[in-house]
């Protein structure tokens, strides 16, 4: 039970603040107070009124189907790390009547939970895995800003600048990585108005930053990571993945054809004319899939899990214009000893292109690096160095 002054407190802010609103959306200049209505919520009005009509009743905000987020949500580093937080954060739900969430980067929500008194809520407004949360589809709101401004955030109310959340206050915080600074996604906990506390905002600071501290010093690209290029080295989940000459060509063909493949024309991507049975490349395919712990779909043969590949990162880096990118990336021929017909054809492709790449960067630095490193088509290296030696 809220006392009965404390109550009051919160209704004269209430109030006072839905009169700002009221000017805002009327054209009228509103009041700033440092305690009431600060600039950061003014300035995310302004922002919010290029793009969206408070004063629109048919205004929804957006939400995708549940698998969208399901996916997402499975595949981050956040759900990986978490646990421990997430589940304080069910109990702060249950005991008091709150909704958390975590977003990604940009406030679309990928993991929520909500007592009794804020489900129903949640439902109505699209507060829901799969929910766009950034300022651009949800207006002003603690997800969104902490999103653009990357520091805790406070929306009391009708600070929220669409009117079918000013019965709510939000409290949200960045997950920032402590190492890079890379923001990871923002966790948000939110109750109807009535329930503020400035403790709100210090608990989720507090969670964030604990969630925070639980991420790897270097970030995994994806929860399948792929060097195919010069040396292989695979990790799955954060761990390195010991497979066999076989089944890394197996895994590079999955990543290939994110489509998925039929067992023949696995078959005929794989061996080509070679006499091996249909049965091997079932057995092989059963194996790949255990190490990965079932992400292997079957009908057609597909991951099921999120990937980065060297190999597919190199051409996406060409096709953009971005060679020296390429360059970097590149260590060496994709899979030089695979008899795979498809991967062989990859092969010829990747080499004969960043060939010429190499032949004419004309970033010294880079091209040392590759001599120092042993990197394949040393020679080639070696003879563009030399060329800009003597431009020089």
């Amino acid at each position: 039970m809220i006392p009965a002054r404390a109550n009051n407190v919160l209704m004269q802010r209430r109030l006072w603040t839905e009169r700002q609103w009221s000017r805002f959306v009327s054209g009228r200049r509103v009041n700033l107070n440092s305690d009431l209505l600060n600039n950061e919520i003014a300035t995310s009005w302004q922002r919010s009124a290029s793009r969206l009509d408070p004063k629109d009743e048919q205004l929804v905000i957006p939400r995708d189907e549940e698998y969208v987020s399901s996916r997402l949500w499975q595949d981050s580093i956040l759900r990986l790390v978490a646990g421990q937080e997430l589940d304080q954060l069910k109990q702060l739900a249950r005991e008091g009547s709150l909704v958390a969430a975590v977003s990604d980067p940009q406030g679309y929500l990928i993991w929520t939970f909500a007592s009794r008194h804020m489900r129903r809520r949640a439902e109505s407004v699209n507060f829901v895995p799969g929910g766009h949360w950034g300022e651009h589809s949800a207006g002003t709101n603690a997800v969104g800003l902490s999103a653009t401004l990357r520091r805790p955030t406070t929306v009391f109310s009708a600070e929220h600048f669409l009117p079918v959340v000013h019965d709510w206050v939000c409290y949200a915080a960045p997950i920032m990585h402590p190492q890079s600074g890379e923001m990871l996604g923002v966790l948000d906990i939110s109750t109807t108005w009535n329930y503020h506390t400035p403790l709100g905002q210090a608990a989720v600071k507090e969670l964030a930053r604990s969630i925070a501290g639980r991420l790897p010093q270097v970030l995994p690209r994806a929860e399948l990571e792929i060097h195919g290029l010069g040396q292989p080295r695979v990790v799955f989940r954060g761990q390195a993945l010991h497979l066999s000459h076989r089944q890394l060509e197996i895994l590079c063909l999955l990543v290939l054809n994110p489509q998925g493949l039929t067992l023949d024309a696995f078959h005929a991507a794989l061996y080509g004319d070679q006499p091996v049975s249909a049965s091997t490349l079932k057995a092989e395919l059963s194996h790949m899939r255990r190490m990965l712990d079932g992400q292997v779909g079957s009908r057609p043969y597909r991951l099921m899990v999120s990937v980065w590949a060297d190999f597919i990162e190199i051409w996406q880096s060409l096709n953009q214009n971005r060679t020296q990118d390429a360059v970097g990336i590149y260590r060496g021929s994709f899979l030089p000893f695979s008899t795979s017909p498809e991967l062989e054809e990859w092969r010829h492709c990747i080499d004969a292109v960043m060939g010429r790449a190499l032949h004419d960067c004309d970033d010294f630095s880079i091209l040392m690096g590759k001599m120092c490193n042993g990197a394949s088509g040393s020679e080639l290296v070696r003879e563009r160095l030399e060329a800009l030696i003597v431009q020089q």
